[in-house]
């Protein structure tokens, strides 16, 4: 049972769920590698440093499967040349976009707080954010025109429902013994809203179709992410309490090492494919928030350098993060990629706007 107050737990920061958290910065890599060249190589950039690191640690028959993005289509077929009713159905669902990423981050940060125990005094306004990016996000998918476009209507009505059935979630994940179902249920529901970046019809614009193109890697991007920080928190947490009790670390399994490779793998392709079909004022963001590592898998950022520090050796040994500061990292690099897609998804409305006119 959890002894401290929740007075105690604020003023120390012991949770900090959604929260941002100040990342130690990283020196940059010496090469850069901006621009075109950057793009071009991207690809190939991230699938060989993820098969390196695969085969270091020597595991035997992980297949690293290529991410495929789905490209969203026109329910008519892409269209070889802009049309009023095309541009018009992608402008309604782009314009839910920036809502929708919110809603979706929002959610898996209220599920991580519900799973973690988190007292009430910082449940409540994880929910009220939440709730409030409900609202928001209704409003805009009430003018979505599905134009005859059977997936996206079922995926709408899907979120609908979960939406609808948010408060018997938010009782039920309380229930030990259904934690992890209804925690399943968040992440379909996080899932079924990231779907919708996939489902922005083509308009017959090279530049714009591109910049939709990209955002078909954010779900899988989202889903790697969810895995390795399940993996990660298990694997630190672990060898905290293992030092607290004066004992050597338990060493990784090799089916937890295996699914940290797959899913790392998954995570590379996804940002590298983001970073190649973006706009340059996306690259340049995306560089930032990772320190100049997009099509290195991120390894700038502290969470993702432990990450690719277990792969390279198969243990702990090389990891200094401390489960708090690894939850810490990741939120700050969460957070960066809401902004990110956001600022995206705004990039392409305004594109639509102007295709529209």
């Amino acid at each position: 049972m959890n002894t401290f107050d929740d007075d105690t737990l604020l003023r120390d920061s012991l949770y900090r769920i959604g929260a941002t958290a100040p990342v130690p910065l990283a020196d940059p890599a010496e090469d850069v590698r901006r621009g075109r060249r950057r793009v071009r190589r991207a690809r190939l950039v991230a699938a060989v440093g993820t098969v390196m690191a695969v085969g270091i640690i020597g595991i035997a028959g992980v297949a690293l499967q290529p991410v495929i993005a789905d490209r969203a289509t026109d329910p008519a077929g892409s269209p070889t040349a802009t049309s009023t009713s095309s541009v018009r159905r992608a402008e309604s669902v782009a314009q839910a976009l920036p809502s929708t990423f919110d809603l979706a981050i929002n959610v898996m940060f209220e599920r991580d707080g519900a799973l973690a125990g988190v007292p009430d005094v910082v449940m409540r306004p994880l929910q009220a954010t939440t709730d409030e990016a409900i609202t928001i996000w209704t409003a805009k998918a009430e003018q979505i025109d599905a134009g005859g476009d059977q997936e996206l209507a079922d995926v709408l009505g899907r979120i609908q429902r979960s939406l609808d059935g948010m408060a018997k979630t938010r009782s039920d994940i309380r229930d030990t013994t259904q934690s992890q179902v209804v925690a399943a249920a968040y992440g379909t529901l996080a899932d079924d809203l990231l779907s919708l970046a996939t489902l922005v019809p083509s308009v017959g614009d090279a530049e714009i179709d591109a910049q939709i193109e990209a955002l078909g890697a954010i779900r899988p991007a989202f889903r790697s992410l969810g895995e390795e920080r399940a993996l990660m928190r298990e694997a630190l947490t672990k060898r905290q309490h293992s030092q607290a009790a004066g004992m050597s670390a338990e060493p990784i399994s090799e089916e937890d090492l295996a699914a940290l490779a797959s899913a790392e793998a998954t995570w590379r392709r996804s940002l590298a494919d983001f970073y190649a079909a973006t706009s340059e004022r996306q690259r340049e963001t995306l560089d930032r928030i990772t320190f100049n590592t997009a099509t290195d898998g991120a390894i700038g950022v502290p969470a993702h350098r432990a990450v690719n520090q277990i792969l390279s050796t198969g243990s702990l040994d090389r990891v200094t993060l401390t489960p708090d500061a690894y939850t810490g990292s990741c939120t700050e690099l969460i957070r960066g990629l809401q902004e990110l897609f956001v600022a995206a998804a705004n990039e392409i409305i305004d594109d639509l706007a102007a295709l529209d006119r």
